[in-house]
């Protein structure tokens, strides 16, 4: 092993008490190493140093496999890496392991994400084994899907973490945005759904994240499902975020609903704007409001609850962050972003901007730029791609004026004054809930249940857990009612 001795990692068999007492109990006792690739940190073990140690333990059978993954204290974005990072982070190690052992197993892991992806690492020769964890969270079916031939079938992961290392961050069970019966089998029976004895027609208005899981699970337990969606395509706001960069997995995720709905018969209807005669004409058994929300156009900001609305808005030169992701917004070069959601809305279209050749300043209230990133550890990796695209930021103040074409930004710290002068000025703020047909059916006593933004805008998970949650009551005598969605009946 050269200058770098085996013992002085692992240790011999005569340092390790507990190693010498099982071992002649239990000698096809598997042994395994985890081992980590870092090539940014110099603090860490080198791929020399590594493939030195994993060759001398092999050498004298002391594990049987090894996995390599990616990412450590210095690199905590690259643990479980998210669609920041390129896939299949750990191949280059195992590669490289693979042809220093003998006996050992190699098994590649870290954003492998896909069958495809798999196959690739296996027929380079680059591990023996590989480890898909988060898109078996994403679809438990994965592997029989991949078998059987059919991976259009399978719902992939979309690297985000907000529900899986995201929730385990909180010291919660983990679940999944895409998959929410994950921590939820014992209720809701896992990722499958029991066909229901008395098929019923349902009319699902909204076809975004909420509107799309009510409707696949409702036609996938054998309803007859009608979908109403008042644009040309589907995916609403959701769909908007996966044009920005490096999110393209979020189109990927439509399609696969799209793929979904031809094979289970869903009858979607585009440019269909439904009021309240139109679901009284339809005579549908049951029916989910699924209608999102939208920006509010006054620029009222959180972080100044006293003024209900943005002085000198009305001097032109704002958008919305749903219209720049749009392609509804005529900017300027040099464009502020205020972002009060302190996630990928605001961070994301900001990226988006920059890329695109803008001058970007993101103004947030918060401490950093990504407060709400930081529990999927996307964060650091997020601010520093920002940086290194120049934009600047301008934390813990808030915008108090716009003047057409400057920004008054008032610091939360100090109460100091700072003009900057852009061009334009894109909003990233709280939306406000779509819910006039709602109201409506209401004032009609007609029956519906309201789930997702229509209730009050959220995160796109409480979207699909509230549309899964819909689709599974329809029909299930003893369901209680979803404590978020608001079920009204005449």
């Amino acid at each position: 092993m050269g200058a770098i001795g085996k013992a002085a990692f692992i240790g011999d068999l005569g340092d390790r008490p507990i190693a010498v007492e099982h071992h002649p109990f239990c000698p096809g006792f598997i042994v395994g190493l985890t081992v980590s690739d870092e090539p940014g940190c110099p603090t860490a073990l080198h791929r020399d140093q590594l493939t030195d140690i994993i060759a001398g333990l092999d050498e004298e059978r002391l594990i049987d496999y090894v996995t390599c993954g990616s990412g450590g204290y210095f690199d905590y974005g690259s643990l479980m890496p998210t669609f920041l990072y390129p896939e299949r982070l750990g191949v280059e190690l195992s590669a490289r392991l693979k042809q220093a052992v003998s006996h050992a197993l190699v098994t590649a892991e870290s954003h492998i994400r896909t069958p495809e992806n798999a196959e690739i690492t296996l027929g380079e020769g680059a591990a023996d084994l590989v480890s898909i964890v988060r898109g078996q969270i994403a679809d438990p079916h994965l592997a029989n899907k991949a078998r059987l031939g059919t991976p259009e079938d399978i719902r992939g992961c979309l690297s985000c973490n907000q529900m899986c290392w995201g929730r385990r961050s909180r010291d919660y069970w983990i679940s999944c945005l895409i998959n929410p019966s994950v921590g939820r089998e014992a209720e809701w029976g896992g990722d499958r759904f029991e066909p229901v004895e008395n098929p019923q027609l349902v009319l699902v208005v909204g076809g975004g994240p909420a509107g799309l899981e009510a409707a696949r699970v409702a036609a996938e337990r054998g309803h007859r499902v009608i979908l109403s969606e008042a644009s040309d395509r589907l995916g609403g706001a959701f769909r908007l975020a996966g044009e920005q960069p490096r999110r393209a997995q979020i189109l990927d995720l439509i399609s696969w609903y799209e793929t979904r709905f031809e094979k289970l018969g869903v009858e979607v209807r585009f440019n269909s704007y439904i009021e309240g005669s139109d679901v009284t004409d339809i005579g549908a058994d049951v029916v989910i409001l699924a209608t999102g929300s939208l920006p509010q156009e006054t620029g009222f900001q959180k972080a100044m609850p006293d003024r209900p609305s943005l002085a000198g808005i009305e001097r032109g030169n704002v958008f919305s962050a749903e219209s720049v992701m749009a392609r509804q917004a005529r900017l300027g070069k040099r464009v502020v972003v205020t972002d009060e959601t302190g996630g990928w809305k605001g961070c994301g279209t900001a990226w988006k901007l920059a890329e695109q050749g803008h001058e970007v300043i993101v103004v947030t209230p918060d401490a950093l730029i990504g407060k709400e990133l930081q529990r999927t550890s996307a964060d650091v990796p997020l601010r520093r791609t920002l940086s290194m695209l120049g934009v600047q930021f301008r934390t813990e103040s808030s915008i108090e004026s716009w003047q057409g074409n400057a920004a008054i930004l008032v610091s939360h710290l100090t109460g100091k004054h700072e003009t900057i002068d852009a061009d334009s000025l894109v909003l990233s703020t709280t939306n406000i809930a779509a819910n006039w047909l709602a109201l409506e059916l209401a004032e009609l006593g007609i029956p519906f249940v309201e789930i997702g933004d229509g209730v009050a805008p959220r995160h796109a998970p409480y979207a699909f857990y509230e549309g899964r949650r819909a689709g599974m009551a329809i029909g299930a005598e003893g369901t209680r009612k979803d404590e978020t969605a608001k079920v009204c009946a005449a």
